[in-house]
């Protein structure tokens, strides 16, 4: 397991009554897009155990992640081309969930008798032809769901989602491919680091296009230095075009089975849009 999944505690602040009709008004779980506002955010939560905030891809919104494998779970959603939105941190309807719990048998989750709300990690919407479907997606460490209390509001969230009409899964440490998590987790932060003209866009991406189909047995790293010497630049300036390329889609590579530390220039194919000189270029 990469060392960026392993298990670590993921404590949530208890609430009371007052806190959480604050969070309602501030407009927590509201919202769609950029406008989005989770319930819990990062600062909710106790220093013990990592969390992270970054901005997201799809909508611009700085996203509130509890994990890293919440981390490793938005990277894959975040580079989807299907997506169309997501919300963390989403919290079910109480009077729903403790319907729910007295009708399965299940105790409602509570501290000090004040009924907690219940949240759903992500809440995504995706492209799907020509309409759009809406799943909720449960992230939980394979070791949580030993834990038979962890099971149990695990069911009720299933079944809150289910009444709902929404597919709902659990997405565990097993089921995320760390490889394309990592090549993503290298991509992402490049997508915006420029604001390239179309003269611009044009000019490196021939380069760099001509540099593979030259030396195309050469590691990438190797050929971008080698740019950075033919042109004057300095040092990792065209790694940081081809990183903000790749982000952009202009060079396509098997991202699930080949690491970007050990790309080589014949593993990488050029964009057709790019070449016809039709490039798809995402600013900021």
């Amino acid at each position: 397991m990469s060392d960026f999944l392993k298990p670590n505690p993921k404590i949530i602040n208890r609430l009371v009554k007052s806190n959480i009709a604050k969070r309602f008004k501030e407009g927590r779980g509201q919202g769609i897009g950029a406008a989005y506002k989770p319930f819990l955010e990062v600062r909710d939560v106790p220093s013990k155990g990592r969390s992270h905030r970054l901005p997201s891809v799809i909508h611009g919104r700085v996203v509130h992640l509890l994990s890293d494998l919440e981390l490793a779970t938005f990277y894959l959603f975040d580079w989807s081309t299907l997506m169309v939105d997501i919300r963390e941190q989403f919290p079910l309807n109480i009077d729903d969930t403790v319907a729910l719990a007295e009708k399965l048998g299940i105790r409602h989750p509570q501290y000090k008798g004040i009924l907690q709300v219940m949240t759903t990690d992500f809440l995504i919407d995706m492209r799907d032809g020509t309409e759009n479907k809406r799943f909720a997606i449960s992230v939980k460490y394979s070791s949580d769901l030993e834990d038979k209390r962890v099971i149990e509001k695990q069911e009720l969230e299933r079944r809150y989602w289910e009444l709902k009409g929404i597919i709902w899964f659990i997405m565990t440490e097993k089921e995320i491919p760390v490889i394309l998590v990592k090549n993503i987790r290298w991509l992402l932060p490049h997508m915006y680091s420029y604001e390239l003209t179309n003269e611009d866009q044009i000019q490196i991406f021939q380069q760099i296009h001509y540099a593979f189909e030259t030396y195309p047995v050469n590691k990438v790293s190797y050929l971008m230095a080698q740019l950075d010497k033919a042109h004057g630049e300095e040092p990792g300036t065209y790694l940081k075009y081809l990183r903000h390329l790749l982000a952009q889609r202009a060079f396509l590579w098997d991202m699930s089975q080949i690491q970007h530390t050990k790309l080589k220039s014949d593993e990488i194919t050029p964009s057709e849009l790019w070449i016809n000189g039709e490039a798809n270029y995402v600013s900021a």
